[in-house]
């Protein structure tokens, strides 16, 4: 029945407010359905994409693909690399007009790496060996100013290592290596050549620490921002996101709870000055009028009658499922929050909420990535979905709903709201949801199925929540036969404008007039438009 009303109204909407958003621009390369994805990540100039695939003929040899293409997503020539045979990309970064691949041999910790770095001026290529580094299962890869940052995971230990590409030397990071810590977040500072890592720790009676360290390119130890206290007793920090630094200030905003109890309680915004002192405001839903704005009009009722009987109780309102950062905007003086709260299960049967929100365990450097999915397998998640034994365990994300709120740097909460999920359910483990800041308008998208589904706020008010749109080509004398679900990603690029890629088959007609077929990978360029929305009202 679910389905039936959703086509119903997919049907409804692509005949009323398709001019919500429009596929402008389009960029093909010619692919097998399914063949592996294009990577894009970010440069000056537009994007660059990659990936390998087989040689033809019998051997196990495979080619690197790349392409670069500007903002108009202009054609562009697919350029090809050899890989040695047996070895694929395990991680990749973009530096200074270069993009580096780290290739591996196989999937063991201690299997043959090497680095392959492409001039993207010249499209010319040179390898780097990386075989003296620690046997990690690798977690992150990212260069800065030729030196190639490892961050993975050794004996069960997290771990952090520094390759110089020139002159081949291997630098261990010194404090990190630790069975009661977790890393959270590793970031770049290209502009100061420097590396920041926030870290989790286990310190005495089970209570946990927070430390956001900065170190130069040889892992020398420049800042220690310890976080040793934080809220009321038990309460925790869960997870976070650390902002770029601005005028010798820098914030870190996440979720806050009680971590034995699987607890959510809200948001913090931690500030952190020029000396490594800082200071935090907390948010719960007192501070939050529109947390329930997701539902309909009855149940917000109900939710909201809750909150108010916690707050004469002198508790704290809970939130049951993950509360988990996504993404913030900074302005000059405020900060537009993007959280989701969704819940967790796995064919055991278990409920898992607290801690074991994916981005709790590590928050991928997204500077230059546009959607990027690790081809390998990550060891925190392998840690929390346990699936080395002979009983494979499934996980479920049951996303409920996304909130948004803007909130002035001095503290001052100026707007919230909140669009619904519509218990949409998925498998896939990283985050889909993308946000867009145009001056005072939210624009939240995300696929679902073969639908892009757009919710819009101005000014803190909700012009309109999960609207499906079908996917559309550019040309008009053409048409979709076939599209792999598995494959869309749907991006944030800049402004009001997204990308969307995939593998589909398309359908169109040759000189002769005669029906054929191609199979591609497509980016698309989608721009978005609120005030193109016309209420269901205003079409009687």
């Amino acid at each position: 029945m679910k389905i039936l009303i959703k086509s119903l109204l997919l049907l409804f909407l692509s005949s009323t407010a398709w001019s919500q958003i429009k596929f402008i621009e389009r960029f093909e390369v010619a692919s097998e359905l399914y063949e592996p994805n294009f990577e894009m990540a970010r440069v000056d100039d537009g994007i660059v994409a990659f990936r390998t695939v087989p040689e033809k003929g019998l051997n196990f040899r495979r080619k690197i693909q790349y392409f670069k293409t500007d903002f108009n997503l202009s054609p562009s020539k697919v350029i090809e690399f050899p890989v040695k045979e047996g070895f694929d990309i395990i991680g990749f970064d973009v530096d200074e007009g270069f993009l580096f691949l780290l290739m591996q041999k196989g999937y063991a910790s201690n299997s043959d790496k090497y680095i392959f770095k492409i001039n993207l001026d010249s499209d010319q290529g040179i390898e780097f060996d990386a075989n003296n580094l620690l046997d990690m299962e690798l977690v992150e890869f990212l260069v800065l100013d030729e030196k190639a940052l490892f961050m993975g995971i050794a004996e069960r230990n997290p771990v952090l290592q520094i390759l110089d590409l020139n002159q081949s030397s291997v630098i261990t990071v010194q404090g990190i290596y630790n069975p009661d810590t977790q890393v959270l977040q590793l970031r770049k500072v290209p502009e100061l050549k420097e590396m920041e890592l926030v870290m989790s720790r286990e310190v005495k009676n089970r209570s946990k620490e927070i430390l956001v360290n900065t170190y130069d390119l040889n892992g020398n130890l420049m800042r220690e921002v310890r976080v040793d206290r934080f809220g009321d007793a038990d309460q925790e920090i869960m997870d976070g996101l650390l902002l770029p630094m601005s005028n010798y200030q820098q914030a870190m905003i996440g979720s806050f709870g009680y971590e034995r109890r699987n607890t959510y309680l809200g948001m913090y915004i931690m500030d952190i000055n020029e000396f490594g002192e800082y200071s935090f405001k907390i948010y719960t839903l007192e501070d939050f009028p529109n947390f329930y704005n997701y539902l309909d009009e009855k149940e917000k009722i109900k939710k909201d009658e809750a909150v108010v009987k916690d707050l004469e109780k002198d508790k704290i309102p809970t939130l049951r499922n993950v509360y988990s950062i996504r993404d913030v905007y900074t302005t000059d003086d405020s900060y537009v929050i993007y959280f989701d709260h969704y819940n967790m299960t796995n064919s055991r049967g278990n409920t898992r909420p607290g801690t074991y929100s994916p981005s709790s365990h590590y928050r991928y450097d997204r500077l230059n990535r546009l959607g990027y999915t690790p081809y390998f397998s990550d060891p925190f998640y392998q840690n929390v979905f346990p699936n080395g034994s002979s009983y494979q365990v499934n996980t479920e994300f049951h996303y409920v709903s996304a909130h948004f709120a803007k909130i002035g740097k001095e503290g001052n909460v100026i707007w919230d709201n909140s669009s619904t999920y519509d218990d949409f359910t998925t498998s896939y483990t990283e985050p889909f949801g993308e946000m867009a800041v145009v001056g005072e308008d939210v624009y939240h998208m995300y696929v679902e199925d073969l639908n892009i589904v757009l919710s819009f706020f101005r000014n803190g008010e909700k012009v309109f929540d999960n609207q499906y749109f079908q996917l559309e080509l550019v040309e008009e004398n053409e048409r979709i036969k076939d599209t792999d679900p598995e494959s869309l990603r749907l991006v944030h690029w800049y402004g009001r404008y997204f990308l969307l890629s995939g593998n589909q088959r398309v359908r169109y007609q040759d000189e002769s007039g005669k029906e054929q077929v191609r199979e591609v990978f497509f980016v698309t360029k989608i721009l978005v438009d609120g005030d193109l929305y016309q209420p269901e009202e205003s079409l009687d």
